[in-house]
């Protein structure tokens, strides 16, 4: 075989890989949809709610789901005047909370937390202020994970931990609240 036929022997090679590597991404993608996120979910209009003791007070609130966009009711189930989330699938869920706490003071500890069975599972947001602040107003924007066994209830929980009031931004552009079921 000449230099010619060898030449082009490699690139049938490499073309034959490549079409091979090709074929099981696309056949991967097309089976294996478990991977694939679902969004759940979706929430605008939040509000601080103080109807549920222990968080019963303007610096100590559960987070209220107004606006509610979408809601598929075979993951999830909204209660407890729409302070209260019900997992009902056994998996990896992915929630996410933008919003625009207002009523912000110098010298205090704000956290947004989520509670997973009334438990803390994790932080959305620790905002510590030493000193002045140039502003009343505070920007939160984050996600976490939490695994459910299909009967675990989550809730959003906004504590003032030195006592002072604080809210939840009233206009809906600034607030969301998006759940996605990751996998099993």
């Amino acid at each position: 075989m000449g230099r010619g036929g060898a030449v082009l022997g490699l690139i049938g090679i490499i073309l034959g890989a490549g079409g091979i590597a090709f074929g099981y991404f696309i056949w991967r993608g097309q089976n294996n949809n478990l991977t694939q996120p679902k969004l759940v979910g979706v929430w605008d209009g939040l509000a601080d709610n103080q109807d549920y003791t222990p968080y019963n007070a303007l610096n100590n609130w559960l987070l209220e789901f107004g606006d509610n966009k979408l809601n598929n009711t075979d993951y999830i189930s909204v209660s407890n005047t729409y302070t209260r989330i019900v997992l009902l699938k056994s998996g990896w869920y992915r929630i996410h909370l933008s919003m625009v706490l207002m009523s912000i003071s110098p010298s205090s500890i704000y956290t947004i937390k989520l509670l997973k069975d009334g438990i803390i599972e994790f932080f959305f947001n620790y905002y510590e202020i030493i000193g002045v602040i140039d502003s009343q107003y505070h920007s939160v924007d984050s996600s976490g994970f939490v695994y459910s066994n299909g009967t675990n209830y989550i809730e959003i929980n906004g504590e003032s931990l030195l006592g002072d009031n604080f809210f939840v931004h009233s206009i809906d552009y600034y607030n969301q609240l998006t759940i996605e079921f990751v996998t099993l």
